[in-house]
């Protein structure tokens, strides 16, 4: 599955033929990543990847999950992930991360937005959440330009290297979404 954000910007639902990829791009990127992303610790070979995608794929299949990668002019620059989709709130959370020389172009805010729109229009979301850390500023910045608002704080709601961590939320709405949908996103007819 593929979405479109743009002539130059994509985002394709991972496949086996993307572990290789996807590993050089973590390992580029690990000094920078791992400080947020605790799972990248167990990856060390790109065949932990494939399984990682395996595994991805069927939490697709099952309607819980959507791991796209982030492809800019052809190259894969990161990733955009539906983490949990709960079809009974209609409640979604999104997480991403994006390889550092791709980063301060705008790819991740369009990404979201890409990925808000197919949530709201194909998978019949009422909420968005994003949870990052709260000394994680790249990434509160690219939810509140994606149009998303700041509910709180997670007070010790994460744990990283041995250590609690406080989670800021955010959120978008549907009605949200529909007064406010930006004009470089595709809306559904």
């Amino acid at each position: 599955m593929t979405l479109t954000a743009g002539e130059d910007l994509c985002l394709i639902l991972f496949k086996q033929e993307h572990a290789r990829p996807l590993f050089r791009l973590l390992e580029e990127n690990r000094p920078l990543l791992e400080r947020w992303l605790d799972w990248m610790v167990k990856i060390r070979t790109s065949e932990q990847m494939e399984a990682y995608i395996l595994r991805s794929l069927a939490a697709f299949a099952s309607g819980s999950q959507a791991h796209f990668g982030i492809w800019s002019s052809g190259v894969l620059a990161g990733s955009v992930t539906v983490e949990r989709f709960d079809s009974h709130t209609r409640t979604a959370e999104i997480g991403y991360w994006l390889g550092e020389c791709h980063s301060g172009r705008g790819l991740m805010t369009r990404a979201v937005l890409c990925t808000a729109n197919w949530l709201f229009q194909e998978r019949g979301a009422n909420r968005i959440e994003i949870r990052c850390e709260a000394d994680n500023r790249p990434s509160q910045a690219v939810a509140l330009r994606a149009g998303f608002t700041w509910e709180g704080t997670l007070r010790e709601a994460g744990f990283r290297q041995g250590q609690f961590v406080d989670h800021l939320i955010y959120s978008l709405l549907h009605k949200e979404w529909e007064e406010t949908i930006p004009s470089t996103v595709n809306r559904k007819s």
